[in-house]
């Protein structure tokens, strides 16, 4: 049966296991194109509209009509493309959409590399976006940047490659975004040579990373002077798809993460007697890429690439999207970010930021029961309940705890001796996690970008002819979810953690035949 206009709809075949009144109600199917225009008159931006599953039920629900799942999958394509723009398109518009980005963002940075295919047409390689606000900021952050990548998921295949740092109240703050092919050597080189115009290279700087060799060798050849480590999580899992031993990522973790030589050496040698085979793989890596005593620079609290992966997780809805309209979301969301952290940055009256300030009470809480004996104006020995000494001094910021060495943040000690020699706390802490540097790193605005009739635009940027890179996409429904990194447990997933206690000594992480302790 043939409806007007654009209706097509079809019998279907009776469903023998449902009663006849639900074959009654449910007989038709729908075109993409009917579906595409209820999908238009439904929703409004494409980057919050529901998945093609959820638009199957829709169609069910409101039009009584049955469909297939790609079905509304290419309705969704079709209505994105005619509500916005095809992606063909987006990269047609996308010199001049930069243009006008740095027109509104004095100081933003924003790169197009192309390259000219045998028919002589100029098609998209890499981009690079750093806003002026960001690059700024930065400057009041600690010099720990955290990079890494994730595979877009739109009709053109690419990678969107993020470096980003944290901020003195823990959260992440975005320095800069590229779009490549594909993440190889080439276009990791490519990436951070662009970076290091905006943050030069220097024994000051930390990069933190996972172990991908592309990473490393791009990061050894522009970045020479700074410190690169691996990021501890990457580790964990790649110590638990390649040994079987129970509890033996933790102990890797707990050594990695020790402030001291004698917490890296206790865990070490719980490695070593759990499984040797995990100590030369350690030792291949070098301790001084992942162990936090050994590690050459100052990676301060920051051990891990989650700032990167929590980046990754803001940017999802976005990176289907044409190349055009995923730098629009970029854009909106730094605005929304910078926006609501200067404001809540405003509205904080006290020395130290919001997160520091909890992680300063935190410690304080654990220090009861403890003695303080001053030594000079500036040094105190604090003696815990337990008869454990820790030696503070004040003046240099020091603690044999090694904490408030490594954080800049005074550990319980520090502020007991603070508080017996007249100190304020606040005194102690590092001047990023202060709220007048918090403050500053969001000074800065992101706009929105011009209006292109508002402004005389160049010729070679209204004339530049942009063609899409040359990929193929294989068939079928495009992955949505991130591909789990080697020896991550899928989420959802929860395994019953069973500690390992020794029948003989009841000690935990040994077993009777691995027992050494006297009795």
């Amino acid at each position: 049966m043939r409806g007007c206009g654009y209706y097509e709809i079809k019998k279907a075949q009776p469903d023998h296991h449902c009663p006849i009144e639900s074959r009654n109600g449910y007989i038709g199917k729908a075109t993409s194109k009917v579906i595409a225009a209820v999908y238009k008159s439904r929703f409004g931006e494409h980057n919050r509209n529901p998945k093609a599953k959820d638009l199957q039920r829709l169609v069910l629900e409101d039009l009584r009509l049955s469909t297939s799942y790609m079905k509304c999958f290419r309705a969704i394509d079709l209505a994105t493309s005619e509500v916005t723009r095809s992606d063909e398109e987006s990269f047609l518009k996308l010199s001049e959409y930069l243009y006008m980005l740095k027109l509104a963002n004095p100081g933003t940075i924003a790169d197009l590399k192309t390259e000219v295919d045998d028919d002589g047409d100029e098609r998209f390689l890499y981009l690079f976006l750093a806003f002026g606000a960001s690059i700024e900021g930065f400057k009041k952050l600690r010099h720990v940047l955290v990079i890494d990548g994730t595979h877009l998921s739109g009709k053109y295949k690419g990678v969107l490659l993020t470096a980003s740092g944290q901020d003195g109240n823990f959260q992440i703050f975005p320095l800069a975004f590229a779009i490549v092919n594909s993440e190889n050597e080439e276009a990791w080189t490519w990436f951070l040579q662009k970076v290091e115009r905006i943050l030069a290279d220097s024994k000051n700087l930390v990069i933190i990373s996972d172990r991908a060799p592309c990473i490393a060798t791009a990061v050894k050849r522009i970045y020479p002077l700074a410190h690169h480590g691996c990021c501890i999580v990457h580790l964990a899992r790649n110590v638990n798809s390649r040994f079987s031993s129970k509890g033996l990522a933790k102990l890797v973790t707990k050594a990695a993460t020790g402030c001291r030589l004698s917490d890296y050496k206790e865990y070490f040698n719980k490695i070593r007697g759990s499984n040797s085979a995990c100590i030369i793989y350690l030792s291949n890596i070098g301790a001084g890429q992942w162990s936090r005593f050994y590690f050459g620079g100052e990676r301060y609290n920051i051990m891990t690439s989650n700032t990167a992966e929590q980046l990754n997780n803001a940017l999802g809805e976005g990176r289907g999207s044409p190349i055009t309209e995923l730098a629009i979301f970029i854009q909106r969301m730094m605005t929304r970010w910078f926006n609501a952290r200067r404001r809540k940055a405003e509205r904080h009256y006290g020395t130290v930021t919001v997160e520091v300030d909890k992680v300063m009470t935190k410690s304080m809480a654990t220090m009861r029961g403890t003695q303080v004996n001053p030594i000079s104006n500036w040094s105190c020995e604090v003696v815990g309940k337990f008869g454990a000494k820790h030696h503070v001094m004040l003046e240099d910021k020091r603690c044999t705890c090694k904490y408030f060495d490594r954080i800049k943040i005074p550990c319980g000690h520090a502020m007991l001796a603070a508080d017996r020699l007249g100190l304020l706390y606040e005194t102690l802490v590092g001047h990023w996690y202060k709220t007048a540097a918090w403050r500053e790193t969001y000074a800065g605005l992101i706009c929105p970008e011009e209006k292109p009739q508002d402004v005389e635009i160049l010729d070679d940027v209204s004339e530049q002819i942009l063609y899409p890179p040359i990929t193929k996409r294989q068939a079928g429904r495009r992955r949505k979810t991130r591909i789990p990194s080697t020896g991550e447990f899928p989420v959802g997933k929860k395994t019953k953690v069973v500690t390992i206690r020794c029948g003989r000594c009841k000690m935990e992480d040994h077993n009777r035949t691995r027992c050494h302790n006297p009795i």
